[in-house]
């Protein structure tokens, strides 16, 4: 290759590199890659449930008088509870999490003083979510679960020929809130839930308590921490 046409190529090298630099130069820098959705979250709550009506009977075991009485006006006293869990994002508007929480004891009740005990419970939940739209920080929601409750009777006083008592039910509940985002992570989560906690029995030594058809309405307020790329 002639001398000429080493140079008449170095120089076109030359320009086209410099070229490059010069439109480089004025176009704007490429965009940032956006970053992945965000599965992995915990969450905290607490809150307060407010008792319907339940129905309690007390059943004698021993014969040949054995049978049972109902409560009369019977009552079962609100009660706070605790709770915390992990959940994702599964898609679009889609959530799941898992909850293990307590109720505090909740003392019941009847018209004339035959009946005095306790009821505390814990329980979990497998919940489902969808998120109904965000507008600015707010992000209401529906949603609902099904689990279990593991109800404790203790602290009876009257009848005092019953005594403690443990019982495992299905639960389910339907929920409703919004979502407030504090932060990119952290949302604070307030909701409304109603829950069917199934039904309580005490130990049968020798008489048994029964309480039917617990359901509750539940205020909850929580925080959320999302993990970021996750």
């Amino acid at each position: 290759m002639s001398i000429r046409k080493k140079l008449l190529m170095g120089c076109s090298i030359a320009f086209l590199i410099g070229a490059g630099q010069a439109i480089s130069a004025d176009l704007p820098p490429p965009p940032e890659p956006e970053p992945d959705d965000s599965c992995l979250y915990l969450r905290v709550d607490g809150g307060y449930s407010f008792h319907d009506k339940p129905d309690i009977t007390k059943s004698v075991g021993y014969a040949p008088w054995g049978g049972s009485t109902s409560a009369t006006n019977e009552d079962l006293d609100d009660t706070y509870f605790i709770e915390g869990g992990v959940g994702c994002n599964v898609w679009h508007n889609f959530r799941v999490d898992a909850i293990l929480g307590y109720r505090g004891g909740a003392d019941m009740q009847e018209a004339f003083g035959g009946l005095d005990g306790e009821i505390s419970t814990f329980y979990g939940f497998l919940n489902v979510y969808y998120d109904v739209f965000t507008w600015g920080r707010l992000t209401p929601y529906v949603g609902g679960g099904v689990g279990f409750a593991n109800h404790h009777i203790d602290d009876i006083s009257l009848p005092a020929t019953v005594s403690e008592g443990e019982t495992t039910e299905f639960a389910w509940n339907l929920q409703g809130g919004v979502e407030v985002a504090v932060t990119q992570n952290l949302s604070l989560d307030v909701g409304y839930r109603y829950t069917d906690w199934g039904d309580a029995e005490s130990g049968s030594d020798p008489d048994t308590l029964n309480v039917e058809n617990i359901e509750s309405h539940d205020v909850r307020v929580g925080l959320r921490w999302t993990f970021q790329n996750w």
